[in-house]
């Protein structure tokens, strides 16, 4: 593999390259770190070569900055900084030698597992793919901070107590995050019609995370509909209704940047990258990319 290439990672696996600290807390898949010094050698390589983590990861800067891709896009984190990267999006960055950051990572089951309120959730995942870099202000960075630091020093404790102050302080620490989202982000873009009854965003919810899992072989919406027990049309409207957006334009979106990703970051040519994403052939591929981005794929490689 040469550096260029995506690498794909598990939590668990990038804990193997990341020796695990006293003070950073694991729990349940969880991982939270106290503050990591850049200068070590281990961290600045990590993101060096672009990865794809089945995670969700949350950076925040405390000092330094650092300069990150995620799926196309180039941010710049400085002081007060915080970046939202959800699962399977190809980051790739780097830091000052000087950059401070705390870094919050957990698989797409966990907020299940410590009852987090997913109902809440659904319309801030759509806001998290616009806004993924957020600078907090003094009071919202101390919370944040304050919710990490309580946490880490449970790892110093144990009794009958201490696993559900853990998951309290999990929520509470996630709930705050969420708060932020919904501060910078302007919730008059949700207009009325794309604010979804409960029964729509828990659909729309399933549905992302089945595309998430299936994008690479299958683009028809009959396919996801079934595995939802849901008819195409029916399908087609809760999505709408809770996202604004058709199914199709979803799956799409998926395809499209899983192929701008192979097409920019790996060694893979144009034909093994029409097979990969389940493709008959490369011309197929090659109208179907060029019909989403005005570009075939030869020339957006040689101009990326």
């Amino acid at each position: 593999m040469s550096e260029q290439d995506i690498t794909n990672l598990s939590l668990d696996t990038l804990l193997e390259n990341f020796e695990l600290r006293k003070e950073d807390f694991r729990y349940e898949g969880c991982l939270i770190t106290s503050k990591i010094s850049l200068d070590r050698d281990v961290c600045r390589k990590l993101f060096r070569v672009p990865i794809r983590l089945n995670a969700s990861l949350i950076i925040l800067c405390s000092k330094g900055s650092i300069s990150l891709t995620s799926n196309q896009t180039h941010y710049t984190l400085r002081e007060h900084a915080m970046f939202l990267n959800r699962p399977t999006a190809v980051i790739q960055g780097e830091a000052d030698e000087d950059a401070e950051i705390y870094v919050a990572m957990w698989p797409d089951t966990f907020m299940q597992q410590i009852n987090v309120d997913l109902k809440l959730m659904t319309g801030l995942l759509l806001k998290v793919d616009k806004n993924q870099l957020l600078y907090l202000d003094d009071k919202e960075w101390d919370d944040i901070m304050r919710s990490i630091h309580d946490i880490c020093a449970e790892t110093y404790l144990s009794d009958i107590f201490t696993g559900e102050i853990i998951r309290s302080e999990l929520r509470l620490l996630i709930y705050r995050i969420c708060r932020v989202i919904d501060h910078y982000t302007d919730i008059s873009e949700m207009t009325p019609k794309l604010i979804p009854h409960d029964r729509h965003e828990r659909y729309f919810e399933r549905f992302m995370q089945v595309v998430s899992r299936h994008y690479m072989q299958e683009r028809s919406v009959g396919f996801y509909a079934d595995e939802l027990n849901l008819t195409p049309k029916y399908l087609t409207t809760v999505i709408r209704k809770a996202s604004g957006r058709t199914a199709t334009d979803w799956i799409n979106s998926f395809v499209i940047l899983e192929a701008k990703n192979l097409l920019k970051y790996s060694t893979l040519s144009i034909q093994e990258i029409a097979y990969k994403l389940n493709f008959p052939n490369q011309s197929f591929f090659g109208k179907y990319f060029k019909n989403h981005t005005g570009q075939t794929p030869s020339a957006y490689r040689m101009n990326d």
